[in-house]
């Protein structure tokens, strides 16, 4: 029997429909400015090789409410004078990310304004099997 090492970094993924649409990428692509996905991208690079996601400083802990029994959470960055959020859950493998919603945050509100309700209904097709997700490369040339 050959023991395999765990893997020491962390994979992010991207939630997918099954028609194969990416909506994270599409707000990666449409939502953030070149500036804003710089710092994205940067903070994907400086998380992945940190062993414990409690020590990631953009982790913005566990939501509430109905959101909590899907066990969503919130990655953080700011751009542009913004406090953007990723709504994301643990894959079912180790050190697995899936991004189910990119938004941003001013006082208690998200934009768009269903975020955290298409985020539960994300996460549960993915729980249910009714959607995919694709891994997000992380950028090491920057």
């Amino acid at each position: 029997m050959i023991n395999l090492p765990l893997s020491e970094v962390w994979t992010f993924y991207d939630f997918r429909y099954v028609n194969g649409t990416n909506p994270i990428e599409d707000w990666y692509k449409r939502s953030l400015s070149d500036g804003a996905r710089f710092v994205f991208d940067a903070l994907l690079k400086n998380i992945h090789r940190i062993k414990n996601h409690l020590e990631w400083g953009c982790f913005r802990g566990f939501l509430k409410g109905r959101l909590k029994e899907q066990r969503i959470w919130e990655l953080g960055f700011q751009s542009d004078g913004r406090q953007y959020r990723l709504l994301c859950v643990f894959g079912e493998k180790r050190k697995q990310v899936i991004s189910l919603v990119g938004c941003y945050h001013k006082q208690k509100v998200y934009v768009p304004p269903d975020a955290l309700s298409t985020a539960y209904t994300r996460s549960k097709a993915l729980s249910e099997g009714k959607a995919g997700y694709y891994e997000r490369k992380i950028r090491t040339d920057q």
